[in-house]
């Protein structure tokens, strides 16, 4: 991992929504039903106990596409998507709606490395997900695609450590939204999702 100082990415989302202030109230919002039951657990606990906190920035390469449905004699209908594709496991989808994006100054945190480069991302992850995803939603003539643009940004994410009695597990907080990226991240190790 590269740590930063003082270099301009382009972030997913603002990058500034979640401090570190805000980490132990996030951390246990994101907790199981289970651990909630606790009383002893809760966000000030969580707050003595949390050894470690890294800003990180996790790589995401990002497909504009333009689908394309011919409809004739009906001039073709034209559908905006973006589908993004994780630089490390190739975990891929769809956005739901359009993410805000924006060239910061950041100061500090550790950048990971893409392991995926723009050529694979293009010639194979992108082609999947038009093939698996977007054509589902067309039932008889699959669309045409155009990939307007394909880039490289960054999610910004707290990595937090919280060594305790009761709870020992290192978390992966989204610093945009706060919710939990545990699903994401258990997926960075491992070639479930490669191509």
């Amino acid at each position: 991992m590269e740590t930063l100082k003082n270099k301009s990415l382009r972030l997913i989302g603002t990058g500034g929504g979640i401090t570190e202030a805000d980490l132990p109230k996030n951390i246990y919002k994101n907790l199981g039903v289970q651990q909630k039951m606790n009383r002893s657990l809760d966000s000030d606990y969580i707050k003595n106990h949390m050894t470690s906190v890294k800003r990180v920035y996790h790589p995401l390469w990002i497909a504009k596409l333009l689908v394309i449905a011919d409809r004739k004699p009906f001039p073709p209908r034209k559908k905006p998507n973006m589908a993004f594709v994780d630089a490390v496991s190739g975990y891929r989808g769809l956005f739901p709606s359009v993410p805000p994006m924006n060239e910061i100054e950041v100061e500090s945190g550790e950048v990971v490395p893409a392991q995926l480069t723009k050529q694979q991302v293009e010639d194979i992850y992108v082609v999947d997900v038009q093939q698996k995803q977007i054509n589902r939603s067309y039932v008889l003539k699959k669309p045409r695609y155009h990939l307007e643009d394909l880039f490289l940004t960054y999610l910004p994410l707290w990595k937090v450590s919280v060594d305790s009695d009761y709870l020992t597990k290192e978390f992966v907080i989204n610093a945009n939204t706060g919710d939990s990226e545990e699903y994401m991240s258990k997926l960075w190790g491992g070639a479930e999702w490669r191509l």
